[in-house]
C-alpha cells in the first residue's frame, strides 16, 4: 500500500479503537461505577464522542477505503491536495479566486505544481473530487467508459432554477437521450447552411459600428447579435436587440445574463451556496419563463399555412411543439438553446477579435483569403473551405474554450487509466460518487501537447497539428455538442463579414485582459476596439 495509505489506515484503526474504548468507559461510568443523571459535562462528552464517530466513519473511512481499494485493484492513488482534510481550504481558495476572476489561471498553476491529476475534498461535499487536465482521463469519462459517468448532482441542482428539470443540460440517462433527440433536428445541415438567417443580423451589427473610428465594446455587440441570431434561427422570429427591440426583449437579455452567471457560481461553490435565497434570481427566472411562454403561444397560434407563407422554411419551436411535449418541456429546452447558442458564440468571437486587434498580420492573412475567394456572398461550403479563417477560429477555441471547466460524477466504483502515482501515469481507482472536474482551458495550453508557444495565439499551428481529445471546445463522446457546426458557421460568417467590411481593427484598452468565468468565459472589461473602413 502507498505510504499515505498506510498512514491513513493506522489513523482510521486508531480512531476506531479510541472511540470504542472511550464510549465503553463513558457508558460504564454513568451506568455502573457512578450512576447519575446526565450532567452538562456528560452531555458535552457525549456530543464530542458522536462528532468523533461521525468524522471517523465519514472522512477517515472514505480515505481509508480509497487507499485500500487502490491497493486491492493494483492501482496507485493520486497526489492529494495538501493540508486540507475537509476541503475547507480548497473551498475558500475557490471563493477568493472566483471573486478575483483568477480561477482558471490558479487552477492551471496548481496542475503544474501538483501534477496533471490530483484528488481533494470540496467542502461541504461528502465524496472525493478529482481535478485533471489529462486527455486520457477525459477520454475515459466522456467516451470509453461513458456509462460509468453522469452529469454531477451538484451541477444539476445548481442549474435547475434557470434551465428546469427537462433541459438537455440537467438530465441524465434516458431522459437526456430523449432531450437530445428532440433538439437534434435543429442542427441538421439544411438548417445550419442557411446562412442568410445569420447574414441579415450581421448587417445590423456592421451598421452599429462607429464609422469615425471611435472606440466601442465589441463584446457587447456580439452578445446582442447572438441573441438575435439564436432566437431567429430557433424560433422563427428575432428578439431584434440589434434593431428595434421591445423593452420586454431587452429585459429578457438582462435577466438571462444575471441568472446564468449566478447559477455558474452556485455550481462551482457547491450546495451550501445553493441554500441561500436570492430574490433577484427568482424574479429573473420568472420573467424569462413568462417571456419564453409567450414565444410558445405565438407559434401555437400560427397555422400551417402561416408557416408555409413565412420567410423561413423551418421553425424549430414549431417542430418541437408538434411532438406533443408539455409546455414546461418546451420552455426548458428553449432556455437551454438560448444558453448554448448565445453565450458560446459570444465568448469565442470576443476572444478571437481581441487577438485580431493586436495581431494585424493575422488580420491581413484572413483578408487575403477573403479576397482570394472572389465571392462577396460566400456559401456554407466556401466558408468551411477557408483554411486560415478556420485555423484562427480553432485557435480561439483552443485558448478560450467556451466551457473552460466541466465535470462528471461516477455512478459506480471504477478505474481511470492514468493519474495515479507520483508521475501520474499509473491506473487509479475512484469510488462511486467521486466528481472528476476536467479543465479544457488548462489542457489546451499544455506545452507537451501544443509546444513551447502553447500560450500564444498562432493559427498556423493547425496546418500540421493532429489532436483528438486533447482539443475539447465542444466536449466529446455521446454528449458532444450537437450545435458545434451551427456555432462554427456563425463564427466564420461573422468574421468574414467584419474583415470584409473593415480594413483594420485596433485594440483600445491598455488594461491586461481578465476573463470572467460564468457558464462560459467572457472578458471582464469587454473588448474595446476601433475599426476602420478602407477607401470606397
Amino acid at each position: 500500500m502507498d505510504p499515505a495509505g498506510r498512514v491513513t489506515t493506522r489513523r482510521y484503526v486508531l480512531m476506531n479503537a479510541v472511540i470504542i474504548t472511550s464510549v465503553t468507559i463513558f457508558a460504564l461510568d454513568i451506568l455502573h461505577f457512578r450512576p447519575r443523571p446526565l450532567t452538562v459535562q456528560d452531555k458535552a462528552v457525549g456530543i464530542l464522542l458522536v462528532l468523533m464517530g461521525v468524522y471517523t466513519q465519514t472522512e477517515l473511512r472514505g480515505w481509508y477505503r480509497y487507499y485500500s481499494k487502490n491497493a486491492q485493484n493494483g492501482c496507485a492513488p493520486m497526489p492529494v491536495y495538501p493540508n486540507d482534510m475537509f476541503g475547507i481550504r480548497y473551498f475558500l481558495e475557490a471563493v477568493r479566486q472566483v471573486r478575483a476572476n483568477a480561477l482558471l489561471e490558479s487552477r492551471q498553476q496548481r496542475m503544474k505544481s501538483l501534477g496533471h491529476t490530483f484528488v481533494h475534498k470540496l467542502f461541504p461535499e461528502p465524496g472525493l473530487c478529482v481535478d485533471t487536465d489529462d486527455p486520457e482521463i477525459v477520454k475515459t469519462i466522456l467516451a470509453t467508459n461513458f456509462e460509468d459517468w453522469i452529469i454531477p448532482e451538484i451541477r444539476v441542482r445548481g442549474m435547475l432554477p434557470v434551465l428546469g428539470y427537462h433541459s438537455i443540460f440537467t438530465t441524465n440517462g434516458p431522459e437526456w437521450q430523449h432531450a437530445r433527440a428532440m433538439l437534434r433536428p435543429a442542427f441538421v445541415r439544411d438548417q445550419i447552411s442557411d446562412i442568410q438567417c445569420f447574414d441579415r443580423h450581421v448587417s445590423k451589427l456592421i451598421d452599429r459600428i462607429p464609422k469615425d473610428g471611435s472606440p466601442f465594446d465589441l463584446q457587447a455587440l456580439f452578445a446582442m447579435l447572438t441573441i438575435d441570431t439564436i432566437s431567429d434561427f430557433m424560433f422563427g422570429q428575432s428578439t431584434d436587440i440589434m434593431g428595434t427591440a421591445s423593452p420586454e426583449a431587452l429585459e429578457f437579455g438582462a435577466c438571462f445574463d444575471r441568472s446564468v452567471f449566478k447559477i455558474a457560481c452556485r455550481v462551482r461553490l457547491g450546495w451550501l451556496s445553493q441554500l441561500l435565497p436570492d430574490r433577484e434570481l427568482d424574479a429573473d427566472v420568472a420573467y424569462m419563463r413568462k417571456y419564453v411562454a409567450q414565444y410558445v403561444q405565438n407559434v401555437k397560434g400560427q397555422t400551417e399555412k402561416d408557416l408555409e407563407n413565412g420567410a423561413r422554411k423551418y421553425v424549430f419551436l414549431h417542430e418541437l411543439i408538434k411532438t406533443g411535449e408539455p409546455d414546461e418541456v418546451v420552455r426548458d429546452q428553449s432556455l437551454s438553446i438560448f444558453l448554448a447558442g448565445r453565450d458560446t458564440t459570444t465568448s469565442v468571437l470576443t476572444y478571437l477579435f481581441f487577438e485580431l486587434s493586436r495581431n494585424p498580420g493575422i488580420v491581413a492573412k484572413i483578408q487575403g483569403e477573403i479576397q482570394g475567394l472572389g465571392e462577396h456572398d460566400p456559401s456554407w461550403e466556401q466558408l468551411r473551405g477557408m483554411k486560415y479563417l478556420n485555423w484562427a477560429i480553432k485557435e480561439a477555441l483552443r485558448l478560450n474554450p467556451p466551457v473552460a471547466t466541466n465535470a462528471r460524477e461516477a455512478v459506480r466504483d471504477t478505474i481511470l487509466p492514468t493519474g495515479g502515482g507520483l508521475d501520474g501515469k499509473s491506473p487509479t481507482f475512484v469510488p462511486k460518487g467521486t466528481t472528476v472536474r476536467y479543465l479544457p482551458w488548462s489542457m489546451q495550453r499544455r506545452e507537451d501537447i501544443y509546444g513551447s508557444d502553447a500560450s500564444e495565439f498562432r493559427p498556423e499551428r493547425w496546418e500540421d497539428l493532429k489532436v483528438t481529445v486533447q482539443y475539447l471546445p465542444f466536449n466529446a463522446g455521446p454528449r458532444i455538442c450537437i450545435g458545434q457546426q451551427f456555432a462554427l458557421t456563425q463564427m466564420a460568417l461573422i468574421t468574414f463579414r467584419l474583415l470584409q467590411a473593415f480594413n483594420t481593427i485596433e485594440r483600445k484598452d491598455e488594461r491586461p485582459p481578465v476573463r470572467k468565468l460564468g457558464v462560459n468565459t467572457s472578458m471582464l472589461y469587454g473588448c474595446w476596439v476601433s475599426m476602420h473602413r478602407g477607401p470606397e
